[in-house]
C-alpha cells in the first residue's frame, strides 16, 4: 500500500499453508532467543490460531501454529492459504482441522520472540446472526534496544463504514480487553479466498541493538488518512 494509491509490499511477503507444527518450529514461536537485534537480523514471527478465546479452561483447546522467518523491521506480509474456503465452513481446512462448526468462532494471535500480542477473532457471528470475518490485521513488535517489549495492534476502520466496524480484542482468560478499538470485518456472504484468508501485516517499532530507529512502522495504516489508501488482502 502506498500513498493514494496501491501496491504489494516491497519488502517481504510470507504465504503458508494449514500444515502442524514441528517442534521445532512450535519453539520458535514462543521461546525468547535471548540476544538483542539489529535491523535486518532474522527473527521469528508466529501465528496462532485457535478454537477458544479462553486458554484458562478445563477444556480442550485446539489450535494452529505457524511460524515464519522474517527480517527485523522489513515490512512483512503474512497470508495464510486456505484460512477461509465456505461461508458454512464445510469445505474449510482450517475449521475442519480444529473441529470447530458453522457459526463457532476462531480465534488469532501472534507472537514474536517470547512476547504475545491479545487475541482478535478472525470469524465469529455477531449479535444480529451475522457471520462475519476479520480478515486484515496489523501487528506492531514493539522493541528497546533491539529486545522485543510486546506486540500491540494497529486500530481503525481503514477500509469499511462504521456499520462494518467493531471492536475486537481479547485476553487469554476470554474476556474483551478494555483498550481495544474498532476495525473492518467483512460479511461471510461476500467473502471469497482471496477476499479473506487471514492476512497479518507486520511492522516494528522503538530501537534496534544500536539504538537505530526502526522505520517499518512509518507503514502501518493509522499513519494513513482514510481514502489515501486502497488495501489489497
Amino acid at each position: 500500500l502506498d500513498g493514494r494509491g496501491e501496491h504489494e509490499p516491497t519488502t517481504t511477503m510470507f504465504r503458508a499453508l494449514l500444515v502442524a507444527a514441528s517442534v521445532a518450529v512450535a519453539h520458535a514461536c514462543y521461546s525468547k532467543a535471548g540476544t538483542t537485534l539489529a535491523m535486518g537480523d532474522d527473527t521469528w514471527v508466529c501465528l496462532t490460531i485457535a478454537n477458544s478465546s479462553d486458554w484458562t479452561s478445563n477444556g480442550e483447546l485446539g489450535y494452529k501454529r505457524m511460524a515464519f522467518s522474517a527480517k527485523m523491521d522489513e515490512f512483512t506480509k503474512l497470508e495464510i492459504d486456505g484460512s477461509w474456503e465456505s461461508v458454512d465452513y464445510s469445505a474449510d481446512t482450517l475449521t475442519s482441522a480444529l473441529g470447530v462448526s458453522s457459526g463457532q468462532e476462531l480465534f488469532m494471535h501472534v507472537e514474536s520472540e517470547g512476547q504475545f500480542s491479545y487475541q482478535k477473532r478472525y470469524r465469529t457471528t455477531l449479535g444480529n446472526a451475522q457471520a462475519v470475518t476479520f480478515p486484515l490485521n496489523v501487528a506492531i513488535v514493539n522493541m528497546d534496544m533491539g529486545e522485543v517489549t510486546g506486540i500491540t495492534w494497529d486500530y481503525g476502520c481503514f477500509n469499511c463504514g462504521s456499520d462494518s466496524c467493531a471492536k475486537n480484542t481479547y485476553n487469554y482468560k476470554g474476556g474483551t480487553h478494555s483498550d481495544g478499538e474498532a476495525e473492518c470485518y467483512m460479511n461471510d456472504a461476500d467473502c471469497s479466498s482471496n477476499k479473506c484468508d487471514m492476512v497479518v501485516y507486520v511492522v516494528w517499532s522503538g530501537t534496534d541493538v544500536n539504538g537505530n530507529y526502526l522505520l517499518s512502522q512509518q507503514k502501518r495504516l493509522s499513519n494513513f488518512q482514510l481514502g489515501d489508501v486502497k488495501i489489497k488482502y
